[in-house]
């Protein structure tokens, strides 16, 4: 009996141990799929290129508006429905940064020939750093300053819409970090006569208080009244203002 006993405990503690594997290697491959590395590098990023393509064929999507940035694009699913009155296309993909923005572009930038690019990047730059603030904006900015001069480059006559980071209830220990970050995005987009910077900071937060109503409940992505109101106080009056500067761009209304 003794035995016997002894053996369920050994195969328990087996099974045990690899059932930790099992989760520990399943954990690995998405971990890899979405940083992109080991074996396994790339493969998110190119399924959610392969959806985007699919959802937005190139031939059919020429010269209007790209939406090009992380998950608060990726995760606006009305974005065609709530933007109906321009030609628009979402390029948003969940987990993006600089890096990966500028690896992907040309699947889900360029092909598009936008004469208007939204960018919403930043956060998930900053979050994975090592540092003090002022050593994360430095690094963060050095290599926006790079990427916009690339995407300049590749896309001369687009007109560049940067919207400030959102401050999210979800990573409030990233608000002031954020808050700084957008102080210097904006001071570098007003050097540059292609861009135009769009401040939503106080559209989720008041300086007290965070509009948590305008998020889903991770407190990090918008939900539908929260992308309205983006849309509504923000976005629309940007590509309106541009129209209304550069009237050739009118073409990108339906």
């Amino acid at each position: 009996a003794a035995m016997t006993k002894k053996k369920k405990v050994i195969i328990g503690v087996s099974s045990g141990v690899a059932f930790l594997l099992v989760a520990i290697l399943l954990g690995l491959i998405f971990t890899g799929m979405y940083v992109g590395w080991g074996p396994f590098t790339g493969l998110f990023w190119d399924q959610e290129a392969r959806r985007v393509k699919k959802s937005y064929p190139y031939e059919s999507n020429q010269n209007g508006i790209v939406f090009y940035g992380a998950s608060n694009f990726r995760m606006w699913y009305e974005m065609t429905d709530d933007l109906s009155e321009y030609q628009v296309v979402n390029s948003g993909f969940g987990g993006s940064t600089d890096k990966l923005m500028v690896e992907y572009a040309d699947r889900l930038l360029y092909p598009y020939n936008p004469q208007v690019v939204f960018f919403q990047t930043g956060s998930n730059d900053y979050v994975e750093m090592n540092g003090n603030d002022d050593e994360k904006i430095s690094a963060c900015m050095e290599y926006k300053k790079q990427m916009f001069s690339a995407f300049h480059e590749k896309m001369p006559n687009a007109k560049f819409v940067v919207m400030s980071g959102l401050l999210l209830p979800g990573r409030s220990e990233y608000t002031e970090l954020t808050i700084k970050m957008n102080t210097a995005l904006k001071v570098y987009c007003e050097t540059q006569d292609y861009i135009m910077f769009v401040d939503a900071n106080q559209m989720t937060y008041d300086g007290t208080e965070y509009r948590t109503d305008l998020f889903i409940k991770d407190g990090i992505h918008l939900n539908h009244t929260g992308q309205l109101k983006w849309r509504d106080e923000y976005i629309k009056p940007a590509i309106e203002t541009l129209i209304e500067t550069y009237p050739k761009l009118a073409s990108i209304r339906k």
